[in-house]
């Protein structure tokens, strides 16, 4: 994720936490690339979608897009270890095959 550049520095004093920026130190392409990606993919995806939705109730539109983007970088490391096409795995249909 750090690479991606959709990590934020956490600084912790006395029990509180409190996250910055994200990092400056990243791949500029790719994360302008997920970033961009990261908007669309609420559009096609239902999974992305309520991800987004929850994120957007909490307040904040950039922190959702960032979200959708750390979900989109999961994914394709998930799909990049397995060595299979992606498969939307919708919860109430059980699988459904889906290339993406």
């Amino acid at each position: 994720m750090s690479y991606c550049g959709l990590t934020a520095a956490l600084k912790s004093s006395a029990g509180k936490q409190q996250r910055g920026p994200i990092s400056k130190q990243r791949n500029r392409w790719l994360q302008t690339t997920l970033i961009e990606a990261a908007k669309l993919a609420p559009r096609w995806n239902p999974q992305l979608a309520a991800l987004h939705a929850r994120e957007m109730e909490r307040g904040h539109r950039n922190r959702a897009t960032l979200a959708v983007a750390r979900k989109l970088v999961a994914y394709l490391l998930a799909v990049d270890k397995s060595g299979q096409t992606f498969q939307l795995r919708l919860p109430s249909q059980g699988l459904t095959p889906t290339a993406a």
